[in-house]
């Protein structure tokens, strides 16, 4: 079968590039080789190949990582595939998280080789047909959520990549996937998430992969599991670090082999679906304490997200605010509801624990609860656990405290970075660079003010007296 694609295979040992360039040949691929880095980055220059297979390491100046660095910032349309010995799995790992589409263990299984190129010359095929849908939403304010959905937006178009989303509780990552599934090519197809900590021990086999008639007792017919379901589509296994350690092998072999054996059954099942796994868990630290597969964590740990908690992406809020609004004042039938200047600034000083979830849920009483259109600064502070006072409202230790604070503006541009950062500069004023009473006057620890100092550069002597 002619593939019509370029193969560059970068290799020092040459037994290992003939071998390769033969196999790649005989499935219907150009192919053209380079025994060093500096001479692949000449072959790319000349030939502009559309697949790389890259050696991870090369008795050269310029080994395989950096030479993928190199094709991701100059070529980022080319697809690039590692080549690794067993003892250099870290190196692997790392290559994934520079963009290598995949990556193929010494003596190269050339079955897994072929499955490998193929999906990316499929992918190659039907660029045009796999591009976001235009009407996806992830515009945010903070730099850290831009980089998360450009990510998210390069990861959504692998379709059959395994994707690990870490974050604490509440960050969203839910709602990634979700996104992630909608942006895929596999997004017509169904969406199946599964709570790992919501289903008992002892059901969770046949919850996920079903079971045959007269498996059991009370097995009167057979029974599809929801990894069944989800064929063609995309499987969600919410809080994976919930999952009984005993039957994490089987989850291994399902993102490894992609098929399932129903219990009772006799046979395994291939399934096409892509999985993805978020946790609020560490997994690094649920494998030292044996909860954990290793090789499983290996497994998960190639292609990752991280979603940042809300109290490090204060810029979002303001619109997180106004989506929310948006969606409650909608489902409530309750108008255009607005918050306060002063109110929004409360919700920004907040440290949110809770992350986006606590922030909705606010929200959503808030729209409720609230009888006039513009919600109130009195009105968030009564709903908060714990009442911010904003630095304007906060009297000097020796004014009046009967004296009316002066109204606030927000910033024009909505800057939250520059907003923060006034607010913290009044506090130390305030309590003459006090960064104890500071941090006590915002509700936040000393520690995250020292942290929001260092971050911002702000200098202030702390008179502790």
């Amino acid at each position: 079968m002619a593939h019509n694609k370029k193969v560059l295979i970068v290799d020092d040992e040459a037994l290992i590039r003939f071998g390769l360039e033969k196999f790649v040949k005989q499935e219907g691929y150009q192919t053209i080789s380079a025994s060093s880095g500096k001479k692949a980055l000449e072959i790319i220059e000349d030939h502009d190949p559309d697949i790389a297979l890259l050696d991870l390491k090369l008795q050269d100046s310029i080994d395989g990582l950096e030479l993928l660095g190199i094709i991701r910032k100059t070529r980022p349309k080319m697809v690039s595939v590692m080549i690794s010995g067993q003892t250099e799995i870290h190196g692997a790992v790392q290559a994934m998280k520079l963009g290598a589409r995949d990556y193929l263990e010494k003596p190269i299984d050339f079955d897994k080789l072929k499955g490998v190129l193929d999906s990316i010359s499929q992918e190659l095929d039907h660029t045009e047909q796999d591009e976001v849908p235009s009407d996806i939403d992830l515009s945010f304010a903070s730099e850290k959520m831009r980089k998360v959905a450009a990510i998210m937006k390069r990861l959504a178009l692998k379709s059959d990549l395994t994707i690990l989303i870490l974050g604490e509780s509440g960050t969203g990552k839910n709602y990634l996937c979700q996104k992630i599934h909608e942006m895929s090519s596999r997004r017509e197809a169904p969406y199946v998430q599964i709570g790992c900590s919501n289903i008992p021990d002892h059901l969770i086999e046949s919850e996920l992969f079903g079971y045959e008639k007269g498996a059991f007792t009370d097995a009167k017919a057979s029974k599809k599991g929801l990894i069944e379901v989800a064929e063609g589509g995309t499987v969600l296994l919410d809080e994976l670090g919930d999952m009984p350690y005993q039957f994490q092998t089987k989850v291994l072999k399902l993102l490894e082999e992609r098929c399932f054996r129903r219990i009772g059954g006799l046979e395994d099942t291939p399934v096409d679906i892509r999985i993805l796994a978020a946790t609020n868990r560490d997994l690094k630290l649920e494998v030292q304490e044996k909860k954990f597969r290793l090789d499983l964590f290996y497994r998960l740990n190639i292609a990752t997200i991280e979603l940042p908690p809300l109290r490090e992406r204060l810029e979002d809020i303001p619109m997180l605010v106004n989506s929310f609004l948006n969606i409650f004042s909608t489902k409530y039938g309750a108008g255009n509801k607005t918050v306060c200047q002063e109110g929004m600034e409360i919700l920004v000083a907040y440290p949110w624990p809770g992350n986006v979830r606590q922030l909705k849920n606010l929200v959503e009483k808030l729209v409720v609860l609230s009888d006039g259109e513009e919600i109130s600064a009195a009105e968030i502070n009564e709903n908060l656990d714990t009442p911010i006072r904003t630095p304007e409202a906060m009297p000097s230790e020796t004014a009046v405290a009967t004296k009316p604070a002066p109204e606030v503006a927000l910033p024009e541009d909505l800057s939250l970075e520059s907003m923060e950062e006034r607010f913290i500069r009044r506090a130390l004023e305030k309590t003459n660079g006090n960064q104890r009473k500071a941090a006590n006057l915002l509700n936040i620890s000393r520690d995250a003010l020292r942290y929001r100092l260092k971050k911002m550069q702000i200098s202030f002597d702390d008179d502790e007296e």
